[in-house]
């Protein structure tokens, strides 16, 4: 996969890849819509999906109502996720992050 988005891919923090899993971060929700639906379109390119129910997306402005879509389908927005073992959270509490890791342990 790295091979076939490597022009789309941004510096991290913006684009973190690993294996399958993709995220992808942006200041301006327009900018995340064309960045979201530029990689659904490569992908599909090359025989691949990305699956519209695993995909999900967040804001930290949690008063700003918004949708992501790909092909037209709404993305599920969600308040927190984890991403190679550590959970981001929407309001930048730790707390889902903390509980995890004393449940690991």
């Amino acid at each position: 996969m790295d091979a076939i988005t490597r022009d789309l891919q941004r510096p991290a923090p913006w684009t973190l890849l690993c294996a399958d899993d993709v995220m992808l971060a942006s200041e301006q929700k327009e900018d995340l819509q064309r960045q979201t639906q530029a990689w659904s379109e490569r992908l599909a390119r090359f025989g691949l999906r990305l699956s519209v129910k695993k995909t999900e997306y967040m804001t930290t402005n949690l008063d700003e109502l918004f949708t992501i879509q790909v092909d037209g389908n709404d993305l599920r927005r969600t308040d927190y996720f984890k991403y190679l073992g550590s959970t981001f959270s929407a309001d930048g509490n730790l707390a889902h992050e903390v509980i995890a890791r004393v449940n690991a342990t």
